[in-house]
């Protein structure tokens, strides 16, 4: 029972004990009153009929017409007159029921008035004894009016009471509301704060405490993310430029070619600052070093507006971009050249190096060693011609078609297989520390003439001719059909046309609601780039998918680690961490440390961490040594 609840079945219980207790009290009272007033009349009016009796001497004719005419005014049950032997020489009586009080009343309160009694006698002869007892018919209507109108006004009473409490209790439990809101949000992993404390002194302590809670929190991880933030930066960054090293550059682009989402398609560009050591040699290393730091200034620039692209300085001179979803290579080259050159002009070196560089576009399972392998052979020849150029890459010596020719095929097929129903979803086991299944990632693929293909093959396609919303409800659904059919607990990856959209949520609402029993094993996966970039809406779909009973996660974490204190109101269930940290893990000991940080941060606000990717039993070992709560990937195996 609430408590707001219990409070009015006290204030009930209060009120009607006042008012029964006060009934009895003040009608008891009233009965004893009107009980002696009753034998006081009745002693009075023996002795004045008496007295007038003895008026009339020894005729008992006399007598009798004396004691009729005195009991026919209706004021009397009983009037008797026994003889001096005791015989009862004149008897008038009356057993009129009461007319206007109710029978129980009458039986339950009965008026006990002692009998007038008085002696009548005629000079020194005693006539007899007379009896008197004035009717009670009056009284008990009396007690009853007084009663009933008692009773009246005290509920009247209790009804304002009622009113006047009911509106107290709004006012004094209006916070609460508030409070359980609170608490539950940090039962659901949502630190947030409170911001109007309460009146009450109790719900004030009781908002302060969670208060100070919520703040603690916050300020740990926005602690441990700088922390995160700082061991990523000593193990991947490259301190002149800030952009990633070689290695885990080259991490992450082997992650994206064996992706099963549209991080799988892209293009990659690699750019070399000729005559490096002549500019180091003319202007001083720290001169030098301020132009490689203002490059790498712009490369950010370029990467940080777009999901989940990266870019990195492979070693002195040579830098490198890639951007996944992007099938336009050239436009990536043009872009970066363009950033770079303004910076050599601001430099004034501009006409004492160039820009020699390759572009080219990556898809599904190429290798990294193919891809630098064709983008070496275009690097060294824009850098024979002596000019800033960048040169676009093909895995052929054929050039690819147009670009608008390419959108408009992929435009007819993927509106057909969106019409005709031609997606399904693969699985795959995510499994915990005993190899027990936590979910199934459920990839989405197109079947198109008795063939399947991964996301990686047409999700690129799929955004880039805006079919990205439709494509997000149509897994949604499959997802939640599976769950129906097979009782498994199912992830599924939304794009960021999800986040965007504000009509998404509204239908995802409403298939909720016709699927509420399949929710509960729903798992909705976001990429670390889209949850940060769009915080707000990411909270309101997350609030909206935990509303109804699913769960949600944030994929590919890793890369934007800085940024991990802004989860402390979003209420995760669980982070993946990114298959570029996890690859042989087992002999990268910034990365495990990386990891271990980044567990305890997890676990610290009730979050799981799962890594993504795993290759093998040796990654999967020390993974769990480091605090890992699940994991998926080629060497992931589910038990039994």
């Amino acid at each position: 029972m609430s408590l707001y609840k219990q409070l009015w079945a006290a204030i009930i219980v209060l009120l009607t004990s006042l008012l029964f207790v006060s009934i009895v009290i003040t009608t008891l009272s009233a009965r004893d009153y009107l009980s002696e007033q009753l034998s006081l009349k009745n002693t009075d009016d023996a002795a004045n009929l008496a007295l007038f009796l003895e008026q009339r001497g020894t005729d008992t004719d006399l007598l009798k017409l004396t004691v009729a005419a005195k009991f026919d005014t209706g004021y009397y049950e009983l009037i008797e007159l026994a003889n001096p032997e005791g015989e009862t020489v004149i008897r008038r009586a009356t057993d009129e029921v009461v007319a206007n009080a109710p029978g129980w009343f009458v039986s339950l309160l009965t008026i006990n008035a002692e009998t007038g009694i008085a002696n009548v006698q005629v000079g020194w002869e005693q006539i007899g004894t007379l009896t008197l007892r004035s009717q009670s018919r009056f009284a008990y209507e009396e007690l009853w009016e007084s009663t009933y109108l008692l009773t009246g006004l005290f509920l009247l009473t209790a009804l304002l009471a009622g009113v006047a409490s009911n509106i107290s209790l709004k006012r004094i439990l209006n916070p609460l509301d508030t409070v359980v809101e609170q608490a539950k949000s940090i039962g659901e992993r949502r630190f947030i704060t409170n911001t109007d404390e309460p009146r009450t002194l109790e719900f004030q302590q009781l908002v302060k405490a969670m208060n100070d809670l919520s703040a603690r929190v916050k300020s740990m991880l926005a602690q441990e993310a700088r922390r995160l933030q700082n061991l990523q930066r000593e193990s991947h960054i490259d301190k002149v430029t800030g952009l990633y090293n070689r290695e885990p550059f080259l991490r992450t682009l082997e992650s994206a070619l064996q992706s099963n989402d549209d991080r799988s398609s892209g293009s990659l560009c690699i750019v070399r600052v000729t005559n490096l050591v002549n500019l180091n040699r003319e202007f001083g290393r720290k001169a030098t070093d301020t132009l490689l730091r203002d490059m790498g200034g712009v490369l950010n620039r370029i990467v940080v507006q777009q999901s989940g692209w990266s870019a990195a300085r492979l070693n002195g001179s040579d830098f490198a971009v890639i951007a996944p979803r992007l099938l336009d290579a050239a436009t990536l080259g043009n872009d970066v050249q363009d950033a770079m050159s303004a910076v050599l002009k601001d430099h004034s070196t501009e006409e004492k190096t160039q820009l020699a560089g390759g572009t080219t576009e990556y898809h599904l399972d190429d290798s990294v060693s193919a891809l630098l392998s064709r983008l070496d052979g275009v690097l060294i020849a824009s850098e024979r011609e002596g000019s800033s150029s960048i040169a676009q890459a093909y895995p052929t010596d054929i050039p690819m078609r147009p670009m608008h020719e390419q959108a408009e095929q992929w435009r007819s097929v993927l509106r057909r297989a969106i019409a005709n129903r031609e997606f399904s979803l693969a699985k795959f086991p995510v499994v915990n520390q005993n190899n027990a299944l936590v979910h199934y990632e459920a990839p989405v693929r197109l079947q198109v003439n008795n063939e399947t293909w991964s996301a990686g093959q047409f999700l690129p396609w799929v955004h880039r001719v805006e079919l990205a919303s439709e494509l997000d409800k149509r897994v949604f659904e499959l997802a939640l059909e599976e769950i129906e059919n097979t009782g498994d607990p199912t992830a599924i990856n939304l794009s960021v046309a999800a986040i965007t959209d504000s009509n998404f949520i509204t239908w995802a609402e409403n298939s909720m609601k016709k699927r509420s029993s399949a929710i509960t094993g729903l798992w909705i996966e976001i990429p670390e780039s889209v949850a940060f970039r769009f915080p707000e809406n990411f909270k309101r779909l997350t609030a909206r998918i935990k509303d109804y009973g699913g769960q949600v996660g944030i994929e590919h974490i890793g890369h934007q680690l800085a940024k991990l204190g802004t989860l402390h109101d979003v209420g995760l269930d669980y982070l993946k961490v990114d298959a570029s940290f996890v690859r042989n893990v087992d002999d990268n000991p910034g990365n495990q440390t990386v990891l271990r940080t980044l567990c305890t941060v997890g676990h610290t606000i009730g979050v799981q961490v799962i890594a993504e990717g795993v290759q093998n039993q040796q990654e999967w070992t020390t993974l769990k040594e480091l605090g890992i709560d699940g994991a998926t990937g080629p060497g992931i195996t589910l038990a039994g």
